[in-house]
């Protein structure tokens, strides 16, 4: 018979879970408000919040029992996720509860605390557009009489680092697909002044994650 790994007290325990509920909102808040993809999940939100809960849990169950430790690791092997993961910085999110849990859940409360709050400063700080220099594809479709010359002096003017990618023509006129790189706005700016172009046909601003720009 397993002997009880640890002589965790009600007290502990209630105060472990207090912790990891508070931290796990604390996480969902964050999420949703730095949240910059296409549509934002709520499953996946409440998903971040019940795994701190649950590695928290996991934890004390643990605790320094290795018996069981090798348990849980055999036990947990046969759980596969089945939802991949669109997002890479969803995965850091996962990570971030996981560390939580464990954390709470080893009673090192301020370890989880401060992190917490560092990772949200920082995400924080990235949402609001100080780092935002995304590459992105720039498609410009001209009537044959256009001068592509003036449509690549607008990007270059707006754009911080510009690289032509194709250059189709034909009867029907000509594509443009310039590799470019700028701040946050810009992309109206560009738009705005390509499209005063006479014989401009569409403009699309894509990022590489697919995400239209503008």
């Amino acid at each position: 018979m397993l002997e009880n790994n640890t002589n965790i007290s009600i007290e502990e325990i209630a105060i472990g879970l207090i912790m990891s509920v508070l931290l796990a909102f604390f996480i969902c808040f964050v999420y949703k408000k730095t949240y910059t993809g296409v549509m934002y999940s709520k499953n996946f939100n409440v998903t971040l919040l019940l795994v701190t809960i649950i590695t928290t849990m996991v934890m004390m169950i643990i605790g320094s029992n290795l018996a069981l430790s090798l348990g849980m690791v055999g036990a947990l092997s046969i759980i596969r996720f089945r939802t991949a993961v669109k997002d890479t910085k969803d995965s850091a999110f996962i990570f971030w509860t996981i560390a939580v849990g464990i954390a709470c859940g080893s009673g090192i409360y301020m370890i989880a605390i401060l992190g917490s709050i560092i990772i949200a400063v920082i995400l924080f700080f990235i949402s609001k557009g100080v780092f935002d220099d995304t590459t992105y594809l720039v498609i410009v479709h001209t009537d044959e009489n256009v001068d592509v010359d003036k449509v690549t002096d607008i990007i270059e003017k707006h754009c911080k680092r510009t690289n032509l990618k194709m250059k189709n023509v034909n009867s029907q006129g000509t594509d443009i697909t310039y590799e470019v790189s700028f701040s946050k706005g810009e992309d109206s700016e560009i738009t705005k002044e390509i499209k005063e172009i006479d014989g401009i046909k569409a403009i699309n601003i894509v990022t590489y994650n697919g995400e239209i720009a503008g």
